[in-house]
């Protein structure tokens, strides 16, 4: 009876101690994480269907700070010594730099990672990226890692559409009568032809053949810049270099394809083809017009599916990529290590192990899914096969993201309205996750390629593409790629010199707004007076002395990847 008895009051001790047990394993304090960010578009607090998914798996609320918004943020956040707790630098280079120096970097080596195992097993290089990077400036530890990381090395980084891609309306190209484009210089010819053939969109507003926005530039025009990018030329700061041939642009160099981009946007311009708007809208402007069908020509890939519904791809209405003749676009590839943009905690995280079970969450299959195309369960789910798939209502998402509203036991808004404002990879999406017959991104989901493959997707592939069925498979049939190894992807540069700094300080905006002036001018004879304006204040500055300290580190970079000057 004793024995009994024991029995029984220990079951009750045990009963009553479980529920104490279960709430101090499922409990977590709210929190508020301050997200320093040189790559995120929006500033503020974390709203709608992501802040929800973090808020309930993690009891976090994310407020964003963003050098994108606040010009100011960086300087600010290194005078308050804080810049944050999750830091998502642009690159490694002078902010991580300073940023080290002042003590702002947490240390990670004390923390035991094996708590997040895919940080700890697969991120292995891309913390070493960063470990050695600091090394350089002088500071041993482990102060972060490498963002866009893969999974295995020396893939192509894209699965279907080409990151740097000319992308052109084909319905406005067939209306057209499917018109050749062999050079740089047809570009203004062959859009003209595009632009008469669809001068209005749907709802009678005026079309333009190309347009941009400035607010992603420190120094060259990038809509100028990034046309170099289909000749196979990837950005070394604002230095152009082809890893298939070695050859690097100087950008101010008399005839540089630089220069030859900016006369072809100036013929752009005088040909009422380059929206005028261009210098003094932002991003969000850009792609609302891009979106709302008023660009018929867009450079990039992942840019264009705003614009391109089912609806419209039913009618053969929406962009595909399109070749250059004689051009070889860059195609990048992934590396583990890593590129050059950068994780890290900041110094004064009070709450480091809850900081790093969110990045290791947005590491997972499961997590990367979830940040870009929503709820699991709403957006997309697992099939009876185990592979993921699209629900209409997340078709809906992905494709009318600014109108679809989320219910409101999802965070309530428009899907962009809760869109995860990171805009900063940890793993790179377009890679196919370990083991399995699938990718991250649902480019590479069966279901991807159902919904697309289109009277669109039919009428390019053989009225243009020779049979291929992306822009991918496009650029591996014709051949016609200049690949960046996953070396060069990611390179991490020295440090420049701080003449040279103090130099690109001078001369970097006059290149800039240098460069939009010429795109804006009246008259080839104002053209050449700009530019050569232009050259010679940046000269003056300085210009010549820092390519030629930049040429040198380049070099290095070519002579990793096995190519001698």
């Amino acid at each position: 009876m004793k024995k009994l008895l024991a029995l029984a009051l220990s079951l009750c001790l045990l009963l009553a101690a479980m529920p104490a047990m279960s709430l101090a394993e499922d409990y977590r304090e709210p929190i508020t994480l301050t997200v320093f960010s040189e790559v995120a578009n929006f500033a503020g607090e974390q709203s709608g269907w992501f802040a929800k998914e973090v808020k309930d798996r993690f009891n976090i609320t994310l407020k964003f700070v963003s050098t994108n918004v606040d010009a100011n943020a960086y300087a600010a956040g290194v005078s308050a010594s804080n810049l944050g707790d999750i830091l998502c630098f642009g690159d490694m280079g002078e902010h991580v730099t300073t940023a080290l120096k002042a003590d702002l970097l947490m240390d990670l080596s004390d923390i035991d990672m094996s708590a997040y195992p895919v940080l700890n097993t697969s991120f292995t290089e891309a913390f070493q990226k960063v470990s050695d990077f600091c090394a350089v400036q002088g500071e041993e530890g482990k102060f972060g890692f490498s963002f866009s990381v893969a999974m295995e090395s020396g893939a192509w980084a894209d699965l279907t559409d080409p990151t740097y891609a000319l992308q052109i309306r084909f319905d406005a190209w067939e209306k057209a009568g499917k018109p050749e484009l062999k050079s740089l210089e047809d570009l203004p010819a062959f859009l003209k032809a595009l632009q008469d053939a669809v001068p209005e969109t749907e709802n009678g507003e005026k079309v333009y053949a190309y347009g941009g926005f400035g607010d992603w530039e420190d120094c060259v025009m990038k809509f100028t810049w990034d046309l170099m990018t289909f000749y196979g030329y990837k950005e070394a700061d604002f230095l152009g270099v082809n890893y298939a041939t070695g050859d690097i642009v100087n950008p101010l160099e008399e005839g540089s394809l630089y220069y030859r981009a900016l006369k072809v946007n100036n013929q752009l311009y005088r040909m009422g083809l380059f929206d005028p708007e261009s210098v003094s809208q932002n991003f969000d402007t850009y792609l609302q017009k891009l979106s709302s069908g008023r660009y018929l020509v867009a450079l990039w890939g992942w840019i264009t599916g705003n614009y391109n519904s089912a609806e419209r791809a039913a009618n053969k209405v929406g962009y595909t990529t399109f070749l250059i003749e004689d051009s070889a676009p860059q195609q990048l590839t992934v590396s583990t290590a890593g590129g050059n943009r950068m994780w890290a905690l900041g110094a004064d995280c009070e709450y480091p192990e809850r900081a790093l079970e969110l990045i290791e969450w947005l590491c997972t299959e499961e997590g990367a899914i979830i940040q870009n195309y929503g709820p699991k369960g709403l957006c997309w789910d697992y099939g009876e096969d185990g592979v993921p798939y699209m629900t209409e209502f997340g078709w809906a998402c992905q494709e009318d993201r600014k109108v679809t509203q989320m219910p409101t036991e999802y965070g309530g808004g428009t899907f962009e309205d809760g869109e995860s404002k990171f805009n900063h990879e940890t793993i790179k999406l377009e890679q196919m996750v370990p083991g399995k017959t699938y990718s991250y991104s649902y480019k590479g989901w069966p279901c991807y390629a159902e919904r697309y493959s289109t009277e669109l997707t039919h009428a390019w592939s053989t009225e243009y593409a020779n049979g291929a069925t992306n822009g991918v498979e496009l650029y591996r049939q014709t051949g016609k790629t200049s690949v960046v190894p996953s070396v060069a992807i990611g390179w991490a540069y020295p440090e420049m010199s701080e003449e040279a700094k103090a130099n690109r300080a001078l001369f970097a905006p006059v290149m800039k707004q240098g460069s939009w002036q010429c795109v804006y001018a009246e008259s080839d004879e104002q053209f050449d007076q700009l530019w050569n304006d232009m050259v010679s204040t940046c000269k003056s500055y300085g210009y010549d002395a820092y390519v030629e300290e930049k040429v040198e580190d380049i070099n290095e970079c070519l002579a990793a990847c096995g190519i001698q000057k």
